[in-house]
């Protein structure tokens, strides 16, 4: 505890204000963006875009928690409730080198404002960045105010996700990236991985895990108590050899010397030194457990020897934990089946999660997980 002399020394440190800079002036960091739009900034034709506000960004979204009366007794039941979407008004002025130059600065700002039938991201850089997905809440208030052209905008936005998420530049779509190899008792791997979110709120994930694995495994996020089982097999990279080919009616069919594991949608990369039956093709049918089918807009070739190979990629699959999907090696029609939620999606609580991925084999060297997540903030 301190002191009362290192009290006071603090209380008044606190209350002096902060000296004035040697340069003043508006600093121009280019911190804020809606789309492409930048704000706060000089663009090419010399328009300074300013942001005066971004009202609803810093604090909490609007609660949603129903009054549940208790039939018998005082009060009302204590009833979980939900946020709802963020109501933002994003308010600023550019300022044009003269009335030349508003009509195209007007241009831009309805271009990156036209929030109806698609959705932006607003971004604003606080340290760290932070974005937002964005529409259109009301029509925009646009007014040139003086003779030079200085125009005040005022622009309603709402987030249908109250979230504001971390973003990282250097990460597709600004993920964070965390990899976790699956659990592998044989080489002292405990597939345990911490996944920190920085932020003050639990946040949705994105799972993508590469085979292959067995079955009945697990992703498991021991801090949340929550669980997803993984119910069918993930086929690793997979070769077979081809020894016949054909091509009737537009749909060709090759005949491997072995049994194949090819599904129906399986993108097979056909390489039999044949220009007419060469490529990636998507499977439409398997006939026999040695034979594929793809289609193949061409004159039909009578059955014959093939020389070469068909190949399928690592089998993917992608857990989306906020829109509760499910896609297998990019096709998602009837994958949800693939796993088994208890009650709760695996989400990330504010903190350091600790993520575990395991097969049921408990021994395996080769599959691994990537968790795609954007720390995430209420206020």
């Amino acid at each position: 505890m301190a002191d009362q002399e290192h009290e006071t020394v603090t209380v008044n440190k606190a209350l002096t204000p902060l000296p004035y800079p040697q340069i003043s002036g508006l600093k121009l960091d280019a911190d804020i963006q809606l789309g492409s739009l930048v704000l706060n900034t000089i663009d090419v034709n010399g328009v300074v875009w300013v942001c005066t506000d971004i009202e609803g960004w810093w604090v909490h979204t609007d609660p949603s928690v129903p009054d549940i009366e208790r039939g018998f007794g005082d009060g009302s039941y204590d009833v979980r409730g939900r946020w709802l979407a963020r109501q933002i008004t994003l308010s600023g002025v550019f300022l044009p080198p003269g009335p030349s130059f508003v009509q195209a600065a007007r241009n831009t700002l309805v271009s990156a404002t036209s929030l109806v039938y698609t959705s932006g991201w607003l971004y604003v850089n606080e340290n760290p960045k932070k974005a937002s997905k964005v529409r259109l809440s009301g029509r925009p208030d646009i007014e040139t105010v003086n003779a030079r052209g200085r125009t005040e905008f005022s622009i309603g936005l709402r987030a249908a996700d109250p979230i504001k998420y971390e973003w990282k530049d250097a990460e597709p779509d600004g993920y964070t990236i965390v990899t976790i190899p699956c659990a592998n008792t044989a080489a002292s791997e405990t597939g345990v991985r911490n996944v920190q979110n920085i932020g003050n709120t639990k946040v949705s994930a994105v799972f993508v895990v590469s085979g292959p694995i067995t079955g009945n495994s697990t992703i498991y996020n021991s801090t949340t108590n929550e669980l997803i089982t993984i119910l069918q097999p993930l086929r690793a990279a997979t070769t077979k050899t081809a020894s016949l080919r054909a091509l009737t009616s537009n749909v060709a069919t090759i005949t491997t010397t072995a049994a194949h594991t090819f599904l129906v949608n399986d993108l097979v990369t056909v390489s039999i030194a044949n220009a007419t039956f060469d490529g990636v093709h998507t499977v439409t049918s398997v006939p026999t457990t040695t034979t594929f089918t793809y289609a193949k807009v061409a004159t039909d070739v009578v059955s014959g020897a093939a020389v070469g190979t068909a190949s399928i990629a690592v089998d993917i699959l992608e857990i989306d934990t906020y829109d509760h999907a499910v896609a297998f090696n990019e096709y998602m029609i009837g994958t949800r089946s693939m796993i088994d939620v208890l009650v709760d999606w695996t989400q990330l609580g504010a903190g350091a999660n600790s993520i575990e991925f395991s097969d049921a084999s408990g021994n395996n060297a080769s599959a691994t997980m990537d968790v795609y997540y954007r720390s995430g903030w209420i206020g």
